[in-house]
């Protein structure tokens, strides 16, 4: 009986210490995975300043407590590098997505036609969350590579904030849309931004 006990206290106390092991490098990834949002993060800046000398860039509409997570995205005055609404993961967590950290959620297109919105989503399989920038600079849909990111024609919108402007964007069928509204660039450091 005596054996018998000291079997069970030693497999006891192995589970305990492999589950303790096992859930501390579980931890450890996930804070390699949060470590690696934060890091390889880059803004999504149209190269063209159109009509806005500071530049427009990707961007999720409002701000802090106001922000619109279920609204179609915008292209806004570039902000401070690091700026949470305006920073995205290109390849993650799969590759084709274009994830933000900040909300945990990829870019998804409306459908694969011109004028389609794009939206933020939870990750997952869908096709119109897969995406490709070409060597030209444009952001395309993966399966649809005549349809790329492209903000609206015009003139921007007043948005909140000193000097701020917004204009609508979406995908554009890239042959019938001028390279100047789809031509996208990376920034990927402070010492780059707004260049």
């Amino acid at each position: 009986m005596r054996d018998f006990k000291l079997s069970l206290f030693s497999v006891l106390v192995f589970t305990s210490l492999a589950y303790g092991q096992h859930t501390e490098e579980a931890g450890t990834t996930e804070k390699t995975a949060q470590r690696k949002d934060v890091t390889s993060s880059v803004m999504i800046r149209l190269i063209d300043p159109l009509d806005e000398p500071e530049f427009y860039c990707l961007d999720v509409p409002g701000y802090g407590p106001g922000v619109q997570l279920d609204n179609p995205l915008t292209a806004h005055t570039l902000k401070a590098f690091g700026s949470a609404d305006e920073m995205w993961v290109l390849n993650y967590p799969a590759a084709g997505q274009i994830y933000v950290p900040a909300f945990k959620r990829c870019i998804e297109a409306e459908h694969a036609k011109s004028g389609a919105s794009l939206y933020l989503k939870e990750p997952g399989d869908s096709l119109l969350q897969r995406f490709t920038m070409t060597e030209k600079g444009t952001i395309v849909l993966a399966e649809h590579t005549d349809l790329g990111f492209a903000v609206a024609p015009g003139n921007g919108e007043q948005a909140g904030g000193p000097s701020h402007l917004f204009r609508k964007m979406g995908l554009a069928n890239l042959a019938e849309t001028p390279e100047k509204l789809t031509t996208w660039k990376l920034v990927k450091d402070a010492d780059r931004w707004p260049e």
